[in-house]
């Protein structure tokens, strides 16, 4: 069963696959990037806005739609399907995010109402769900109210240097198979140039995204100390 833990997980899966057979332009990787650094902000932004269970989000991009970090999510995994060069899996992407997210935005919105009773109704019926609406520019100047670097957490900036090497690894794998995977030339290894500069991005920041991760378990064990 595909649940919120492994969906990512499977669109991963399914982009590296689809590099097989399909390819992408320079346009849709300059959009694809675009996409990913839209996400990765409003994913930074969500974490240093939202202070769970204690208060009613409702400032900042949370002025803008109710569940910015689903939003977030949503722009990420379709950056990687764009890079994927795949329109199939581009376009039933949007179906298994509302399948698997459904009963989620269901059950948080029965708890939020159940929490804050008719303020969270009133916010409910003016502010979209998941997607902005055309008066979403109205409160753009507003973005960043409330927000505090205080509430990023490690492991959030470890999650967003994992999409950019995620990013890299597949544009990686486009640009090696069009190298010629299986037919490698080292007389003329000025051709890998590029497939040699994007590995070294994906392994730099997976590494990173590791270190900054144990830093934070170290700290919380310090913490516990």
């Amino acid at each position: 069963m595909i649940t919120r833990s492994n969906l990512r997980n499977l669109i991963r899966l399914l982009c590296y696959l689809s590099v097989i057979i399909y390819d992408i332009s320079v346009t849709e990787i300059i959009i694809s990037f675009c996409l990913l650094t839209i996400g990765c902000f409003v994913h930074y932004l969500t974490k240093g806005q939202l202070i769970r269970n204690v208060v009613m989000c409702n400032n900042g991009i949370y002025g803008i739609v109710r569940h910015p970090y689903y939003m977030a999510n949503y722009i990420i995994d379709v950056s990687f399907c764009l890079l994927s060069g795949n329109p199939y899996l581009l376009l039933i992407y949007p179906f298994l995010f509302f399948w698997v997210y459904g009963s989620t935005l269901r059950k948080e919105e029965k708890f939020l109402v159940d929490t804050h009773n008719e303020p969270y109704i009133e916010y409910l019926l003016d502010v979209p769900q998941v997607f902005p609406d055309s008066y979403f520019a109205t409160y753009l100047k507003d973005i960043f109210s409330g927000f505090s670097k205080k509430r990023i957490s490690r492991n959030e900036v470890s999650r967003i240097l994992r999409f950019w090497s995620t990013s890299f690894f597949i544009v990686f794998l486009h640009n090696f198979k069009g190298n010629g995977i299986l037919k490698l030339n080292f007389s003329d290894l000025n051709s890998y140039r590029i497939p040699a500069v994007l590995i070294f991005l994906v392994i730099l920041l997976y590494v990173i995204s590791i270190f900054v991760r144990g830093e934070r378990k170290k700290v919380s064990l310090a913490e516990n100390l």
